[in-house]
C-alpha cells in the first residue's frame, strides 16, 4: 500500500467546524495534491476532501468526486497533466452529496464535464439543507451548473477508455444517493463514503444513513469483487479486500453492541457512556471518536435504521 499524507482528516473538519464553513480551517495552498497510478488508466488522487478517482485513456477523462472548490483549479491542472494537454475531463461522478466531494462541481463542469449522480444527489444539491448531525451546520444549494444532469434511479453503465464502468446505488447506508463506482476491468471500485479506510466512518443519518445500509453495502461490494480487486475509499488509503474485510467487521460488532444497549431500553446518553467502543478505539478512532459514532448509530436505529 501507498504512503498517506499526514494531514488532518476533513470528515473530521466536517464534523467539528461551525455552520460558517471550512476555509478560515484550512491553507489550501499547503494541502498537496497527490496522484498515484493503480492499473487500466486508474488513478487515485488525495487533496484536502474526500478521496479521488481519475480515469484517462484515448477517449477522455472521467473523475470520480471533485474535494473542495478552493482545490478544483490544482486539481484540474492535475488531471489535465496527467492525461495530456490534448484529451479532455468529459465526466465527473458524485459518489454522495457532501460538500467536500462536490464542491468542487462548478469548476469541473466549467471545464467540460457532464456531472453523473444519483437522483438523490440532484434533489439535495438542488435545495439548502441543513446537517443536524453536525451541528446544524448550514449548506447552500449548488449553483444550477454544479448539479448533475444526467441522473440514475438504481444502476447506470458507461463505457470508456475501453473499460466498463458500472455505478450502482446502495440504498440507506453513509446517506441518501451513495453510489459505487466500478471499473470492471481495470478491477478498482470507488466506494466513496461507504468505506472510511481504518477509522470510523460518519453516517448522515439526517438524510437516511444508517450502519445497517452501510454493513449491506460493504457486504454487497465484497460479493461482486474479486480477490484482487483494490478500492478507493472516500477516506483513508488505498485498501485491498482485508482491509475492507477488517472495516465490515468493525461496523458489525459496533452495530450489534448498541443494538443490544438501545433493546434493553437504555437512552442515547446511556449508550454512549456504556463505551461500546472502547476496545476498537485505538485502531479505528483515529478521526471520528467512538462516542461521536455511537451517537450516529443509535440515532440512526432509533429512525428505524
Amino acid at each position: 500500500m501507498r504512503n498517506w499524507p499526514m494531514i488532518l482528516p476533513f470528515f473530521l473538519i466536517l464534523c467539528l467546524s461551525p455552520p460558517g464553513g471550512v476555509q478560515g480551517l484550512q491553507d489550501w495552498d499547503s494541502v498537496e495534491i497527490q496522484v498515484s497510478p493503480i492499473r487500466g488508466g486508474v488513478n487515485f488522487v488525495t487533496a484536502a476532501g474526500g478521496n479521488l478517482a481519475a480515469f484517462v485513456g484515448p477517449d477522455g477523462v472521467l473523475v470520480v468526486d471533485a474535494d473542495y472548490a478552493e482545490m478544483s483549479d490544482r486539481l484540474i491542472s492535475t488531471v489535465k497533466e496527467l492525461a495530456g494537454s490534448d484529451t479532455g475531463i468529459r465526466f465527473l461522478v458524485n459518489t454522495h452529496w457532501h460538500f467536500d466531494h462536490t464542491s468542487g462541481n462548478e469548476a469541473f463542469a466549467a471545464a467540460g464535464a457532464t456531472i453523473i449522480a444519483h437522483e438523490g444527489v440532484a434533489r439535495l444539491l438542488s435545495a439548502d439543507q441543513v446537517m443536524a448531525a453536525v451541528g446544524g451546520r448550514e449548506v447552500p444549494a449548488a449553483p444550477e451548473s454544479a448539479r448533475p444532469s444526467i441522473t440514475f434511479n438504481d444502476r447506470m453503465n458507461l463505457t470508456l477508455n475501453g473499460d466498463v464502468i458500472h455505478m450502482v446505488h446502495m440504498p440507506d447506508a453513509h446517506s441518501n444517493g451513495d453510489v459505487i463506482v466500478h471499473f470492471r476491468d481495470a478491477d478498482v471500485i470507488h466506494m466513496g463514503d461507504l468505506f472510511f479506510n481504518g477509522r470510523y466512518p460518519f453516517i448522515d443519518v439526517d438524510q437516511g444513513g444508517n450502519i445497517s445500509g452501510m454493513i449491506q453495502a460493504v457486504e454487497e461490494v465484497l460479493d461482486h469483487s474479486l480477490e484482487s480487486t483494490v478500492f478507493i475509499p472516500g477516506h483513508g488509503p488505498l485498501a485491498d479486500r482485508d482491509n475492507l474485510l477488517a472495516y465490515r467487521e468493525m461496523l458489525t460488532t459496533v452495530r450489534d453492541r448498541v443494538r443490544a444497549l438501545l433493546d434493553a431500553g437504555m437512552s442515547r446518553d446511556e449508550v454512549i457512556a456504556e463505551k461500546p467502543t472502547e476496545d476498537l478505539d485505538e485502531i479505528w478512532g483515529s478521526g471520528l471518536t467512538g462516542d461521536r459514532l455511537v451517537g450516529l448509530v443509535f440515532d440512526g436505529m432509533s429512525r428505524g435504521g
